[in-house]
């Protein structure tokens, strides 16, 4: 088993930085879950749900997720356990149809497989910023592994107000070529916001790129990055999705549900031997974002 780094030998972490200070709380009260919560000025901003999977409660704990918090870090705003669709989890990944010798595994509804957290590898709060990285094994129903991912989120303060999350997945096969496929509600790097907005669907609204088109089935072409802007506990919230250009399997296909499940779908396939990263970025906002300003908050990302 891995070494953990000294960086995390302690149960909170936290450096002074400019008008931020970050810190991590490795071991906040979860009942019978465990998790890492990322705060900044003593305010959560992020939870990590690292729960061991538990066959008792297997719904509960075959997935490895990330919740966004309000401004207050009161509680989350984003999705776990239950609800409409059971599987969405704040930020998460997979693909409902991975294919591993010739056998499918749904790495996305979790049927036939989990993502196990293993260690975390760093917990870094940073000056202006705070990264964590941890070991995550996808398994199958023999609990063997056959993808290794290493998950890295970088948080820290942007403009106007806003919070950046950057989530990065480099994901390492562990049995030859394995296949990542699937269609565009069930596949790529997506975030579910509270499982509520299911009951006012119609409050969600969507913001594209000029020259994006939405197509049937909530599906969008021709976009590096989609706006959501759903209801949570009466307080409207602005959330941009964003794709690098240099994604390595091109301009996705965005997904928009309107109970706010919304993100990047794409196909590729992990070679053994060639680790592949794929990176994203989510921001959040509590005021109002039109297009023309989350075009230019895309654009100082893509730069």
């Amino acid at each position: 088993m891995r070494i953990f780094t000294a960086t995390i030998l302690f149960t909170a972490l936290s450096v002074c930085a400019f008008g931020t200070q970050f810190s991590f709380d490795i071991h906040p009260d979860l009942g019978e879950d465990t998790g890492v919560d990322l705060r900044g000025d003593s305010q959560v901003w992020l939870r990590t749900m690292t729960t061991p999977l538990d066959p008792e409660r297997r719904e509960e704990t075959y997935k490895v997720y990330t919740h966004i918090f309000d401004f207050e870090g009161e509680e989350p705003i984003t999705k776990g356990p239950g609800g409409r669709f059971s599987h969405h989890r704040g930020l998460f990944i997979g693909w409902n149809h991975t294919m591993v010798d010739d056998t499918r595994h749904d790495t996305w509804h979790m049927g036939n497989s989990s993502q196990q957290h293993m260690v975390w590898d760093s917990l870094e709060p940073g000056e202006g910023s705070a990264t964590q990285v941890q070991t995550i094994e996808w398994r199958d129903t023999d609990d063997q592994a056959f993808i290794r991912e290493t998950r890295t989120i970088t948080a820290q303060p942007g403009p106007d107000g806003t919070r950046i999350f950057d989530f990065t997945s480099t994901l390492e096969s562990l049995r030859g070529t394995i296949e990542l496929r699937g269609d565009l509600h069930h596949a790529g790097m997506q975030v579910r916001m509270a499982d509520e907005v299911t009951q006012h669907e119609e409050t969600t609204e969507y913001i594209l790129p000029e020259g994006a088109e939405e197509l049937d089935n909530d599906w969008v072409e021709g976009a590096w990055w989609i706006g959501c802007s759903p209801v949570v506990r009466d307080k409207r919230y602005w959330l941009i999705h964003m794709t690098p250009q240099d994604h390595p399997t091109g301009i996705p296909v965005y997904s928009i549900r309107r109970y706010a499940r919304f993100g990047a779908f794409f196909e590729t396939d992990l070679e053994e031997g060639e680790p592949l990263t794929l990176t994203f970025r989510v921001l959040l906002s509590e005021t109002e974002l039109d297009q023309a300003r989350c075009q230019e908050l895309y654009d100082a990302y893509s730069r």
